[in-house]
């Protein structure tokens, strides 16, 4: 588990960065370390890059969250890992998808990285009433 979280904040990591490079891209260094007063629209890809972090932000929460119990509780059986790893994928996967524009593929992957989070929450259950 503690693998997958790892690869999870290393995606995290890549998200970040992408808005930065694309702004870097558009507006040039010196632009990009001054106050950004008045940068101009931005690019496609750009906005694609916020927004495909403000979305991956949404759900990390829930991830870590989950995960971290699941380490906790001693509950790092098979279902707890796959959902890990299919919350990893699927957001890896919306990524990309996001970033060249694939409907409806985008979403499906957002779809299987909530069925991760599912999948992950369904050994904690028991841990409500104990």
């Amino acid at each position: 588990m503690l693998l997958i979280i790892l690869l999870v904040l290393l995606l995290l990591l890549i998200q970040v960065g992408l808005p930065g490079r694309y702004l870097t891209e558009q507006v040039g260094t010196q632009a990009q370390m001054g106050p950004r007063d008045d940068l101009p629209e931005p690019t496609r890809e750009l906005a694609r890059s916020r927004r495909a972090l403000a979305n991956l932000q949404e759900t990390l929460p829930i991830f870590l969250t989950l995960a971290i119990l699941s380490i906790v509780l001693g509950e790092q059986g098979w279902l707890s890992l796959a959902g890990a790893a299919i919350y990893f994928l699927a957001r890896a996967c919306h990524v990309y998808c996001y970033m060249r524009g694939f409907s409806p593929w985008r979403s499906l992957c957002f779809l299987a990285g909530l069925v991760g989070n599912l999948l992950m929450a369904i050994p904690l259950l028991p841990h409500l009433w104990s």
